[in-house]
């Protein structure tokens, strides 16, 4: 559930919100920013937002992981 949630785009909006841009827009990524994430406790999320992270997770399908994260933090979309 928790590799759904960081191959999302959801996540990835975080990191870009934290991080710094170098030179030809790479972000400097840090472990520090992962600690920032602030992710749903496995208890609040309904067993098919779980189920969904989980296999999106494990077919590498940032689309579907995506989807079940929006849902999974209550957003129609990601903010921007």
């Amino acid at each position: 559930v928790l590799g759904g949630i960081l191959l999302s785009r959801v996540c990835q909006f975080f990191i870009e919100c934290y991080a710094v841009r170098m030179n030809n827009g790479y972000l400097r990524f840090q472990a520090q920013y992962l600690r920032r994430i602030r992710v749903p406790h496995l208890e609040t999320l309904d067993a098919q937002s779980a189920q969904e992270l989980a296999e999106a997770f494990e077919q590498r399908d940032v689309d579907a992981a995506t989807r079940a994260a929006l849902r999974s933090y209550g957003l129609d979309e990601i903010p921007g």
